[in-house]
Protein backbone atom coordinates (compact mmCIF):
# COMPACT_ATOMS: atom_id res chain seq x y z
CA UNK A 1 0.00 0.00 0.00
CA UNK A 2 3.16 2.30 -0.07
CA UNK A 3 3.07 3.02 -3.79
CA UNK A 4 0.49 6.00 -4.99
CA UNK A 5 -1.80 5.36 -8.48
CA UNK A 6 -0.29 8.09 -10.75
CA UNK A 7 -2.82 10.92 -11.87
CA UNK A 8 -6.00 11.04 -10.53
CA UNK A 9 -5.63 10.81 -6.33
CA UNK A 10 -2.09 12.09 -6.18
CA UNK A 11 -1.20 14.56 -3.52
CA UNK A 12 0.29 18.16 -4.23
CA UNK A 13 2.03 20.91 -2.99
CA UNK A 14 2.54 21.07 1.06
CA UNK A 15 0.48 17.58 0.97
CA UNK A 16 3.42 15.72 -0.67
CA UNK A 17 5.48 16.91 2.66
CA UNK A 18 3.19 15.75 5.11
CA UNK A 19 2.80 12.39 3.41
CA UNK A 20 6.08 11.99 3.06
CA UNK A 21 6.25 12.70 7.31
CA UNK A 22 3.47 9.71 7.42
CA UNK A 23 5.73 7.00 5.50
CA UNK A 24 8.77 8.34 8.39
CA UNK A 25 6.06 7.29 10.64
CA UNK A 26 4.89 3.96 9.45
CA UNK A 27 8.21 3.05 9.14
CA UNK A 28 8.54 3.66 12.45
CA UNK A 29 5.67 2.08 13.57
CA UNK A 30 4.43 5.29 14.83
CA UNK A 31 0.92 4.36 13.64
CA UNK A 32 -1.03 6.50 15.96
CA UNK A 33 0.78 9.62 15.06
CA UNK A 34 0.94 8.05 10.85
CA UNK A 35 -2.92 7.95 11.29
CA UNK A 36 -3.17 11.38 12.32
CA UNK A 37 -1.01 12.47 9.65
CA UNK A 38 -3.00 11.02 6.40
CA UNK A 39 -5.84 12.10 8.03
CA UNK A 40 -4.66 15.83 7.76
CA UNK A 41 -3.69 15.07 4.31
CA UNK A 42 -7.44 14.18 3.53
CA UNK A 43 -8.66 17.13 5.38
CA UNK A 44 -6.42 19.02 2.81
CA UNK A 45 -6.58 16.92 -0.50
CA UNK A 46 -9.77 14.09 0.10
CA UNK A 47 -9.12 12.60 -2.55
CA UNK A 48 -5.35 11.37 -2.17
CA UNK A 49 -5.69 7.66 -2.64
CA UNK A 50 -2.32 6.82 -1.14
CA UNK A 51 -3.85 8.46 2.11
CA UNK A 52 -6.87 7.12 2.14
CA UNK A 53 -5.88 3.52 1.83
CA UNK A 54 -3.10 4.12 4.89
CA UNK A 55 -5.10 5.37 6.40
CA UNK A 56 -7.68 2.34 5.48
CA UNK A 57 -4.90 0.03 6.76
CA UNK A 58 -4.36 1.49 10.04
CA UNK A 59 -8.06 1.65 10.74
CA UNK A 60 -8.37 -2.16 10.33
CA UNK A 61 -5.16 -2.69 12.17
CA UNK A 62 -7.33 -0.15 14.98
CA UNK A 63 -10.14 -2.76 14.33
CA UNK A 64 -12.47 0.46 13.70
CA UNK A 65 -13.48 -1.49 11.19
CA UNK A 66 -16.69 0.46 9.90
CA UNK A 67 -14.34 3.49 9.32
CA UNK A 68 -11.65 1.56 7.73
CA UNK A 69 -14.64 0.67 5.28
CA UNK A 70 -15.67 3.86 4.04
CA UNK A 71 -11.73 4.60 3.79
CA UNK A 72 -11.02 1.85 1.35
CA UNK A 73 -14.22 1.98 -0.74
CA UNK A 74 -13.40 5.97 -1.52
CA UNK A 75 -9.73 4.86 -2.56
CA UNK A 76 -11.02 2.14 -4.62
CA UNK A 77 -13.52 4.75 -6.52
CA UNK A 78 -10.71 6.72 -7.14
CA UNK A 79 -8.18 3.94 -8.13
CA UNK A 80 -9.91 0.80 -8.71
CA UNK A 81 -6.79 -1.17 -9.76
CA UNK A 82 -4.40 -0.31 -7.13
CA UNK A 83 -2.42 -3.51 -6.12
CA UNK A 84 -3.56 -5.10 -2.85
CA UNK A 85 -6.55 -2.46 -2.26
CA UNK A 86 -9.20 -5.29 -2.67
CA UNK A 87 -6.98 -7.68 -1.13
CA UNK A 88 -7.24 -4.91 2.30
CA UNK A 89 -10.60 -4.69 1.58
CA UNK A 90 -11.93 -8.24 1.52
CA UNK A 91 -10.22 -8.62 4.82
CA UNK A 92 -11.83 -5.94 6.50
CA UNK A 93 -14.74 -7.91 5.27
CA UNK A 94 -13.83 -10.89 6.34
CA UNK A 95 -12.93 -10.02 10.16
CA UNK A 96 -16.70 -8.24 9.91
CA UNK A 97 -17.87 -11.60 9.30
CA UNK A 98 -19.16 -10.42 5.50
CA UNK A 99 -17.87 -13.33 3.54
CA UNK A 100 -19.65 -13.03 0.56
CA UNK A 101 -17.95 -9.39 -0.28
CA UNK A 102 -14.59 -10.56 0.94
CA UNK A 103 -15.01 -13.40 -1.64
CA UNK A 104 -16.03 -10.87 -4.21
CA UNK A 105 -12.72 -8.26 -3.56
CA UNK A 106 -10.64 -10.91 -3.68
CA UNK A 107 -11.72 -12.31 -7.18
CA UNK A 108 -11.59 -8.58 -8.39
CA UNK A 109 -7.73 -8.78 -6.87
CA UNK A 110 -6.58 -11.90 -8.94
CA UNK A 111 -8.58 -10.56 -12.15
CA UNK A 112 -6.41 -7.70 -11.71
CA UNK A 113 -3.53 -8.99 -10.32
CA UNK A 114 -3.84 -12.99 -12.08
CA UNK A 115 0.20 -13.58 -10.83
CA UNK A 116 -0.14 -12.20 -7.80
CA UNK A 117 -0.37 -15.95 -5.36
CA UNK A 118 -1.40 -13.68 -2.24
CA UNK A 119 -4.44 -12.78 -4.21
CA UNK A 120 -4.98 -16.41 -5.00
CA UNK A 121 -4.44 -17.87 -1.22
CA UNK A 122 -6.84 -14.76 0.23
CA UNK A 123 -9.48 -16.31 -2.43
CA UNK A 124 -8.77 -19.69 -0.92
CA UNK A 125 -9.11 -18.23 2.50
CA UNK A 126 -12.70 -17.02 1.64
CA UNK A 127 -13.61 -19.93 -0.22
CA UNK A 128 -13.20 -21.89 2.71
CA UNK A 129 -14.71 -19.33 5.51
CA UNK A 130 -17.93 -19.90 2.72
CA UNK A 131 -17.63 -23.65 3.07
CA UNK A 132 -16.64 -23.70 -0.97
CA UNK A 133 -14.18 -26.46 -0.73
CA UNK A 134 -13.48 -27.36 -4.42
CA UNK A 135 -13.23 -23.63 -5.37
CA UNK A 136 -10.70 -23.25 -2.37
CA UNK A 137 -8.56 -25.94 -3.29
CA UNK A 138 -8.68 -24.22 -6.87
CA UNK A 139 -7.54 -21.22 -5.30
CA UNK A 140 -4.63 -22.16 -2.93
CA UNK A 141 -3.23 -24.86 -5.59
CA UNK A 142 -2.90 -21.78 -7.98
CA UNK A 143 -0.94 -20.12 -5.20
CA UNK A 144 1.06 -22.71 -4.33
CA UNK A 145 2.09 -22.67 -8.63
CA UNK A 146 2.76 -19.39 -8.65
CA UNK A 147 5.08 -19.97 -5.11
CA UNK A 148 6.03 -22.76 -4.57
CA UNK A 149 6.68 -23.50 -0.59
CA UNK A 150 4.03 -20.45 0.22
CA UNK A 151 3.74 -22.01 3.79
CA UNK A 152 0.00 -20.70 4.44
CA UNK A 153 -1.11 -22.27 1.36
CA UNK A 154 -0.08 -24.88 2.01
CA UNK A 155 -1.74 -24.75 5.78
CA UNK A 156 -5.11 -23.76 3.68
CA UNK A 157 -4.70 -26.93 1.12
CA UNK A 158 -4.28 -29.04 3.59
CA UNK A 159 -7.09 -27.95 5.93
CA UNK A 160 -9.67 -28.27 2.98
CA UNK A 161 -7.70 -31.74 2.17
CA UNK A 162 -8.02 -33.08 5.67
CA UNK A 163 -11.85 -31.64 5.39
CA UNK A 164 -12.85 -33.28 2.30
CA UNK A 165 -11.63 -36.46 3.61
CA UNK A 166 -8.34 -36.40 1.36
CA UNK A 167 -6.57 -37.86 4.81
CA UNK A 168 -3.42 -39.25 2.53
CA UNK A 169 -2.70 -35.93 0.44
CA UNK A 170 -3.32 -33.55 4.15
CA UNK A 171 -1.03 -35.70 5.67
CA UNK A 172 1.64 -35.18 3.29
CA UNK A 173 1.48 -31.82 3.34
CA UNK A 174 1.77 -31.49 6.78
CA UNK A 175 4.90 -33.63 6.78
CA UNK A 176 6.08 -31.30 3.92
CA UNK A 177 5.86 -28.05 6.02
CA UNK A 178 7.00 -29.61 9.41
CA UNK A 179 10.15 -30.44 6.91
CA UNK A 180 10.49 -26.87 5.88
CA UNK A 181 9.67 -25.34 9.32
CA UNK A 182 9.93 -28.04 12.32
CA UNK A 183 8.59 -25.94 14.75
CA UNK A 184 5.52 -24.77 13.06
CA UNK A 185 3.07 -26.06 15.53
CA UNK A 186 0.00 -25.76 13.60
CA UNK A 187 1.35 -28.11 11.44
CA UNK A 188 2.04 -30.59 13.71
CA UNK A 189 -1.36 -30.09 15.47
CA UNK A 190 -2.77 -30.99 11.77
CA UNK A 191 -0.86 -34.46 11.45
CA UNK A 192 -1.76 -35.08 15.01
CA UNK A 193 -5.47 -34.67 14.28
CA UNK A 194 -5.40 -37.04 11.14
CA UNK A 195 -2.54 -39.71 12.57
CA UNK A 196 -4.92 -39.85 15.83
CA UNK A 197 -8.30 -40.68 13.55
CA UNK A 198 -6.43 -43.59 11.80
CA UNK A 199 -5.11 -44.75 15.13
CA UNK A 200 -1.55 -44.08 14.93
CA UNK A 201 -0.98 -43.40 18.42
CA UNK A 202 2.72 -44.13 18.48
CA UNK A 203 3.31 -40.96 16.31
CA UNK A 204 -0.02 -38.77 17.04
CA UNK A 205 0.39 -38.88 20.83
CA UNK A 206 3.60 -36.65 20.89
CA UNK A 207 2.17 -34.87 17.84
CA UNK A 208 -0.74 -33.67 19.78
CA UNK A 209 1.65 -32.22 22.37
CA UNK A 210 2.10 -29.40 20.08
CA UNK A 211 -1.27 -28.22 20.98
CA UNK A 212 0.17 -26.72 23.91
CA UNK A 213 2.08 -23.91 21.49
CA UNK A 214 -0.86 -22.92 19.00
CA UNK A 215 -1.16 -19.43 19.54
CA UNK A 216 -4.87 -19.46 19.27
CA UNK A 217 -5.32 -21.32 22.17
CA UNK A 218 -5.14 -20.67 26.16
CA UNK A 219 -1.27 -21.11 27.39
CA UNK A 220 -0.36 -24.12 28.68
CA UNK A 221 -0.20 -24.11 32.75
CA UNK A 222 2.91 -24.09 34.42
CA UNK A 223 3.69 -24.68 38.36
CA UNK A 224 6.83 -24.45 40.04
CA UNK A 225 6.61 -28.11 40.36
CA UNK A 226 8.08 -30.64 37.80
CA UNK A 227 6.15 -32.31 35.37
CA UNK A 228 5.15 -35.75 35.03
CA UNK A 229 7.21 -38.06 32.92
CA UNK A 230 5.59 -40.85 33.81
CA UNK A 231 8.12 -42.90 36.30
CA UNK A 232 6.13 -44.83 39.29
CA UNK A 233 4.85 -42.31 41.71
CA UNK A 234 5.73 -44.08 45.12
CA UNK A 235 3.10 -42.26 47.18
CA UNK A 236 3.54 -38.96 45.59
CA UNK A 237 0.53 -36.84 45.09
CA UNK A 238 -0.05 -35.30 41.24
CA UNK A 239 -1.80 -32.69 39.98
CA UNK A 240 -4.05 -33.49 36.67
CA UNK A 241 -5.29 -30.63 35.89
CA UNK A 242 -8.18 -29.98 32.85
CA UNK A 243 -7.80 -27.97 29.56
CA UNK A 244 -9.98 -27.50 26.63
CA UNK A 245 -13.46 -27.93 26.94
CA UNK A 246 -15.52 -30.13 29.45
CA UNK A 247 -15.73 -33.27 26.93
CA UNK A 248 -12.26 -33.26 27.28
CA UNK A 249 -11.88 -33.58 30.78
CA UNK A 250 -14.57 -36.24 31.14
CA UNK A 251 -12.98 -38.32 28.09
CA UNK A 252 -9.14 -37.92 29.93
CA UNK A 253 -10.16 -38.33 33.28
CA UNK A 254 -10.08 -41.97 32.49
CA UNK A 255 -6.48 -42.15 32.82
CA UNK A 256 -6.80 -41.56 36.68
CA UNK A 257 -7.11 -44.59 37.75
CA UNK A 258 -3.92 -45.28 35.11
CA UNK A 259 -2.07 -42.89 37.25
CA UNK A 260 -3.09 -43.79 40.42
CA UNK A 261 -2.37 -47.67 39.86
CA UNK A 262 1.33 -46.36 39.45
CA UNK A 263 1.41 -45.34 42.90
CA UNK A 264 0.10 -41.76 42.85
CA UNK A 265 -2.40 -39.69 44.52
CA UNK A 266 -4.24 -38.35 41.74
CA UNK A 267 -5.86 -34.17 42.87
CA UNK A 268 -8.02 -33.22 39.27
CA UNK A 269 -8.10 -30.03 38.74
CA UNK A 270 -11.60 -28.86 36.87
CA UNK A 271 -14.17 -25.93 36.21
CA UNK A 272 -17.31 -26.32 39.26
CA UNK A 273 -19.61 -27.41 37.07
CA UNK A 274 -17.79 -30.96 37.17
CA UNK A 275 -17.16 -31.04 40.49
CA UNK A 276 -20.30 -32.95 41.14
CA UNK A 277 -19.27 -35.74 38.68
CA UNK A 278 -15.60 -35.88 38.86
CA UNK A 279 -15.40 -36.23 42.19
CA UNK A 280 -16.69 -40.11 41.36
CA UNK A 281 -14.02 -40.75 39.08
CA UNK A 282 -12.25 -44.14 39.99
CA UNK A 283 -8.71 -43.05 40.93
CA UNK A 284 -9.26 -39.49 42.19
CA UNK A 285 -8.68 -39.15 45.57
CA UNK A 286 -9.19 -34.82 45.52
CA UNK A 287 -11.31 -32.61 43.07
CA UNK A 288 -10.45 -28.88 42.93
CA UNK A 289 -11.94 -26.53 41.49
CA UNK A 290 -10.21 -23.19 42.59
CA UNK A 291 -6.34 -23.21 40.73
CA UNK A 292 -5.07 -20.53 43.85
CA UNK A 293 -6.47 -22.97 45.65
CA UNK A 294 -5.04 -26.02 45.54
CA UNK A 295 -3.16 -28.62 47.78
CA UNK A 296 0.06 -29.01 47.58
CA UNK A 297 1.66 -31.82 45.12
CA UNK A 298 4.67 -33.12 43.54
CA UNK A 299 4.39 -33.21 40.29
CA UNK A 300 1.72 -32.31 37.09
CA UNK A 301 0.18 -33.68 34.14
CA UNK A 302 -2.18 -32.42 31.64
CA UNK A 303 -5.34 -34.44 31.35
CA UNK A 304 -4.41 -34.41 27.92
CA UNK A 305 -0.73 -35.21 27.87
CA UNK A 306 -1.42 -38.36 29.87
CA UNK A 307 -2.08 -40.23 26.12
CA UNK A 308 1.35 -39.22 25.13
CA UNK A 309 3.12 -39.79 28.63
CA UNK A 310 1.97 -43.29 29.06
CA UNK A 311 2.30 -44.00 25.67
CA UNK A 312 -1.03 -45.12 25.09
CA UNK A 313 -1.57 -47.52 22.09
CA UNK A 314 -5.17 -48.78 20.79
CA UNK A 315 -4.47 -51.84 23.04
CA UNK A 316 -4.36 -49.82 25.91
CA UNK A 317 -6.51 -47.41 25.82
CA UNK A 318 -8.91 -47.51 28.74
CA UNK A 319 -12.59 -47.93 27.73
CA UNK A 320 -14.04 -49.75 30.69
CA UNK A 321 -17.12 -47.91 31.40
CA UNK A 322 -18.82 -46.60 33.52
CA UNK A 323 -16.17 -44.34 35.21
CA UNK A 324 -18.24 -41.65 36.02
CA UNK A 325 -21.09 -41.80 38.28
CA UNK A 326 -24.21 -39.91 39.09
CA UNK A 327 -24.30 -38.29 42.64
CA UNK A 328 -27.26 -39.10 44.61
CA UNK A 329 -30.86 -37.66 43.27
CA UNK A 330 -31.91 -34.35 45.11
CA UNK A 331 -35.76 -34.20 45.97
CA UNK A 332 -37.52 -31.77 43.55
CA UNK A 333 -35.97 -31.85 40.32
CA UNK A 334 -38.29 -32.80 37.36
CA UNK A 335 -36.42 -35.84 36.50
CA UNK A 336 -36.90 -37.16 39.09
CA UNK A 337 -40.69 -38.08 39.55
CA UNK A 338 -42.49 -40.76 37.59
CA UNK A 339 -42.26 -41.52 33.33
CA UNK A 340 -45.03 -42.07 30.52
CA UNK A 341 -44.56 -45.77 29.51
CA UNK A 342 -42.42 -45.93 26.20
CA UNK A 343 -38.58 -45.45 25.31
CA UNK A 344 -37.32 -42.80 27.44
CA UNK A 345 -34.98 -41.00 25.32
CA UNK A 346 -33.13 -37.75 26.07
CA UNK A 347 -31.64 -35.04 22.98
CA UNK A 348 -29.42 -32.66 23.13
CA UNK A 349 -28.83 -30.97 19.19
CA UNK A 350 -26.24 -27.86 19.41
CA UNK A 351 -22.83 -27.59 20.74
CA UNK A 352 -21.84 -25.10 23.02
CA UNK A 353 -22.02 -21.65 20.50
CA UNK A 354 -18.88 -20.45 22.07
CA UNK A 355 -16.75 -23.67 20.69
CA UNK A 356 -14.62 -24.49 17.56
CA UNK A 357 -17.43 -25.65 15.05
CA UNK A 358 -20.04 -25.12 16.87
CA UNK A 359 -22.38 -24.50 13.85
CA UNK A 360 -21.13 -27.67 11.96
CA UNK A 361 -21.38 -30.18 14.87
CA UNK A 362 -25.00 -28.58 15.84
CA UNK A 363 -28.38 -29.87 14.05
CA UNK A 364 -31.11 -27.78 13.46
CA UNK A 365 -34.46 -29.33 15.34
CA UNK A 366 -36.31 -29.00 12.35
CA UNK A 367 -33.69 -32.14 10.80
CA UNK A 368 -35.30 -34.03 13.58
CA UNK A 369 -39.18 -33.57 12.91
CA UNK A 370 -39.10 -37.27 11.44
CA UNK A 371 -38.48 -38.73 15.15
CA UNK A 372 -41.37 -37.10 16.60
CA UNK A 373 -44.08 -39.28 15.55
CA UNK A 374 -42.42 -42.65 16.67
CA UNK A 375 -44.94 -44.55 18.72
CA UNK A 376 -43.25 -45.31 21.99
CA UNK A 377 -40.42 -43.04 22.63
CA UNK A 378 -40.89 -40.24 24.94
CA UNK A 379 -38.29 -37.33 24.50
CA UNK A 380 -36.84 -35.34 26.74
CA UNK A 381 -34.32 -32.63 26.46
CA UNK A 382 -30.99 -32.34 27.82
CA UNK A 383 -30.23 -29.23 25.62
CA UNK A 384 -28.28 -26.68 28.30
CA UNK A 385 -27.28 -23.09 27.89
CA UNK A 386 -29.26 -20.75 24.86
CA UNK A 387 -29.92 -23.09 22.36
CA UNK A 388 -32.79 -25.06 24.97
CA UNK A 389 -34.50 -21.51 23.71
CA UNK A 390 -35.32 -23.56 20.02
CA UNK A 391 -37.77 -25.94 21.74
CA UNK A 392 -40.27 -23.21 22.25
CA UNK A 393 -39.55 -21.81 18.31
CA UNK A 394 -39.93 -25.03 16.70
CA UNK A 395 -42.74 -26.19 15.92
CA UNK A 396 -44.06 -27.68 19.56
CA UNK A 397 -41.69 -31.54 18.96
CA UNK A 398 -43.19 -33.51 21.71
CA UNK A 399 -39.94 -32.84 23.76
CA UNK A 400 -39.88 -32.40 27.49
CA UNK A 401 -37.77 -30.18 28.47
CA UNK A 402 -35.12 -30.86 31.47
CA UNK A 403 -31.81 -28.74 29.98
CA UNK A 404 -32.99 -25.66 31.07
CA UNK A 405 -32.88 -26.50 34.89
CA UNK A 406 -29.55 -27.72 34.66
CA UNK A 407 -26.40 -25.40 36.60
CA UNK A 408 -23.70 -28.47 36.85
CA UNK A 409 -23.23 -31.51 35.69
CA UNK A 410 -24.25 -33.23 38.35
CA UNK A 411 -27.81 -33.07 37.50
CA UNK A 412 -27.14 -33.70 33.84
CA UNK A 413 -25.92 -37.01 35.05
CA UNK A 414 -28.78 -37.62 37.06
CA UNK A 415 -31.09 -36.91 34.26
CA UNK A 416 -28.87 -39.56 31.67
CA UNK A 417 -29.27 -42.18 34.52
CA UNK A 418 -32.91 -42.08 34.23
CA UNK A 419 -33.08 -42.95 30.60
CA UNK A 420 -33.00 -45.59 28.28
CA UNK A 421 -30.77 -43.76 25.57
CA UNK A 422 -29.10 -40.30 24.62
CA UNK A 423 -29.38 -39.01 21.46
CA UNK A 424 -26.76 -36.04 21.38
CA UNK A 425 -24.32 -34.42 18.60
CA UNK A 426 -20.81 -33.95 19.28
CA UNK A 427 -20.96 -32.51 22.61
CA UNK A 428 -19.73 -32.96 26.03
CA UNK A 429 -23.01 -34.82 27.08
CA UNK A 430 -22.31 -37.38 24.66
CA UNK A 431 -18.88 -37.73 26.34
CA UNK A 432 -20.91 -38.24 29.94
CA UNK A 433 -23.45 -40.50 28.22
CA UNK A 434 -20.22 -42.47 26.89
CA UNK A 435 -18.85 -42.39 30.40
CA UNK A 436 -21.03 -43.31 32.66
CA UNK A 437 -21.99 -46.18 30.59
CA UNK A 438 -25.50 -45.29 29.16
CA UNK A 439 -26.55 -46.29 25.66
CA UNK A 440 -25.95 -43.33 23.51
CA UNK A 441 -25.75 -42.03 20.10
CA UNK A 442 -23.45 -40.05 18.70
CA UNK A 443 -24.25 -38.02 15.39
CA UNK A 444 -20.89 -36.68 13.38
CA UNK A 445 -20.39 -33.98 10.97
CA UNK A 446 -18.58 -35.53 7.72
CA UNK A 447 -15.53 -33.81 9.02
CA UNK A 448 -15.71 -35.29 12.63
CA UNK A 449 -13.32 -34.58 15.31
CA UNK A 450 -10.26 -36.66 15.73
CA UNK A 451 -11.14 -38.72 18.33
CA UNK A 452 -14.19 -40.30 16.90
CA UNK A 453 -11.36 -41.61 14.34
CA UNK A 454 -12.89 -43.88 11.05
CA UNK A 455 -15.33 -46.39 12.88
CA UNK A 456 -18.15 -46.55 10.79
CA UNK A 457 -20.55 -46.77 13.73
CA UNK A 458 -18.58 -47.35 17.11
CA UNK A 459 -16.37 -45.36 19.45
CA UNK A 460 -13.22 -47.13 20.81
CA UNK A 461 -13.24 -44.37 23.66
CA UNK A 462 -17.09 -45.60 24.81
CA UNK A 463 -18.47 -49.04 23.99
CA UNK A 464 -21.59 -48.19 24.62
CA UNK A 465 -21.92 -45.39 21.87
CA UNK A 466 -22.97 -45.97 18.88
CA UNK A 467 -21.87 -43.01 15.59
CA UNK A 468 -23.77 -41.43 12.67
CA UNK A 469 -21.79 -39.82 10.69
CA UNK A 470 -22.50 -37.46 7.84
CA UNK A 471 -21.88 -38.84 4.13
CA UNK A 472 -22.39 -35.25 2.69
CA UNK A 473 -20.81 -32.35 4.79
CA UNK A 474 -23.86 -30.70 5.98
CA UNK A 475 -26.37 -33.15 5.01
CA UNK A 476 -28.21 -34.29 8.72
CA UNK A 477 -31.05 -35.96 6.19
CA UNK A 478 -28.78 -39.61 5.86
CA UNK A 479 -28.01 -39.54 10.07
CA UNK A 480 -31.45 -38.94 11.14
CA UNK A 481 -33.12 -41.56 8.74
CA UNK A 482 -30.71 -44.47 9.98
CA UNK A 483 -31.73 -43.03 13.54
CA UNK A 484 -35.10 -43.91 12.48
CA UNK A 485 -34.60 -47.20 11.62
CA UNK A 486 -32.21 -48.05 14.57
CA UNK A 487 -35.22 -46.80 16.90
CA UNK A 488 -37.89 -48.55 15.24
CA UNK A 489 -35.97 -51.59 15.76
CA UNK A 490 -34.99 -51.01 19.37
CA UNK A 491 -38.66 -50.34 19.41
CA UNK A 492 -39.08 -54.25 18.45
CA UNK A 493 -35.92 -55.73 20.29
CA UNK A 494 -35.39 -53.51 23.63
CA UNK A 495 -32.15 -55.29 24.30
CA UNK A 496 -30.58 -53.39 21.19
CA UNK A 497 -27.82 -50.48 22.09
Amino acid sequence: MSDSPSGKGVATGGSQQMLALARQQMARQQTLEAARTFAAVLAREPQCVEALAQLGFLLFQFNQLSESLTSLHRALDLAPAMPKLNLLTAAVYRKLGRLEESATHCVRETELCPADADAWYNLGLAQQSLEKPLDAISAYRRALELRPGYVDAMMGLGLVLRQTDDHADARQIFERIIVMDPNHAKAHWELATILLSHENFERGWPEYEWRLQLKDRPAPSHFSQPKWDGSLLHGRSILLHGEQGFGDIIQFSRFAATVAALGGRVILGCPAALLPIMETVPGVAEVVVDRAKHPPFDVYASLLSLPAILGTTPLTLPNCVPYVFAPPPANGFPWSGNFAPGLKVGLVWAAESASANARLRSIPLKFLEPLWNLEGVRWYSLQAGAAAAGLAIAAQPPVVDWGSHFTQFGQTAQAVQTLDLVLTVDTSVAHLAGAMGKPVWTLLPFDADWRWMQHPGHSPWYPTMRLFRQARRGDWTGPVSQIRASLLEKLQSPKIQ
